[in-house]
């Protein structure tokens, strides 16, 4: 997988699949494991769609492998039917509760990790690793997801944030050179409050940018998405959006319509 260049974080995820796999079922070895042990493992019925979908995905493509190679005559995930994807809808923390937080933020360090992603849409292991070497010309270069490059201009509320360090990393850590990513998706969460997290600061920047431009594929370059299909998952359509389309429609001259023809009934008579 490092071979193929893919994140630390998938490798972390297909692994902790294929344990749960063998924690779960009890078997003994990957060679021996069976196809009705994995369909009884999959069809747990406390997972939801993406769960189950992220599940089959590390297990499917493990298996595949020790086929390919040879340490298996058989696939048993070969029959298994595919997880439907599940439809996504954009989750942008609402305005109210981001001016919120940034109005209580008890320090700058907070106030730039809620501003990060609100403001240029990074996510927390960008937040995490952020360097100021990073940073130039009111730009932002970032290596994302699969070893992405992009750029990221740098918004004037942000600027001056930025600023205030010279060198080193952003949110250096006393035992490592920064901060992790979980740290930092928990101290977000804590500063928006109940219910929301860092990701849907992600989704607010994707959804006031498209607001703006109305230009999907720049939302995606600042997303550092590989498909805009995802990022179409990230932008909320809010209701003004929604009723200016309606509004669009255009209007016609609609038909009068008939007068009923009145008629008599007894307060006895069946009516049908």
């Amino acid at each position: 997988m490092r071979a193929a260049s893919r994140s630390e974080s998938t490798i972390t995820l297909r692994l902790y699949w294929l344990r749960r796999l063998a924690e779960s079922t009890g078997a003994a070895s990957p060679t021996t494991i069976t196809e009705q042990q994995i369909t009884a493992w999959m069809a747990q019925g406390c997972w939801k769609p993406a769960t189950r979908k992220s599940a089959l995905a590390s297990i499917r493509r493990f298996f595949t492998w020790m086929a390919l190679y040879n340490h298996r005559t058989t696939n048993p995930t070969v029959c298994l039917l595919s997880v439907p994807a599940p439809c996504y809808r954009a989750r942008p923390t609402p305005d109210a509760v981001l001016r919120r937080a940034l109005a209580a933020a008890p320090d700058i360090e907070s106030t730039l990790m809620l501003m990060l992603p609100a403001y240029a849409g990074l996510r927390r292991h960008e937040i995490a690793s952020l360097h100021t070497s990073a940073v130039e010309l009111r730009w932002l270069t970032i290596t994302g997801k699969g070893a992405r490059v992009r750029k990221v201009p740098i918004h004037p509320q942000l600027e001056p944030l930025l600023a205030l360090r010279s060198t080193g990393y952003f949110f250096p850590s006393p035992r490592a050179p920064h901060r992790s990513p979980d740290y930092i998706g928990r101290r977000i969460a804590r500063l928006l409050g109940s219910g929301y997290t860092a990701h849907q600061l992600r989704h607010w920047f994707a959804t006031r940018t498209y607001d703006a431009t109305r230009d999907i594929r720049a939302v995606q370059e600042l997303l550092g998405h590989a498909n805009v299909v995802t990022t179409q998952t990230y932008v909320g359509l809010t209701d003004q959006v929604l009723a200016h389309a309606v509004q669009t429609l255009p209007a016609i001259d609609l038909p009068t319509a008939p007068q009923e023809a009145k008629t008599d009934m007894s307060p006895h008579q069946d009516r049908k």
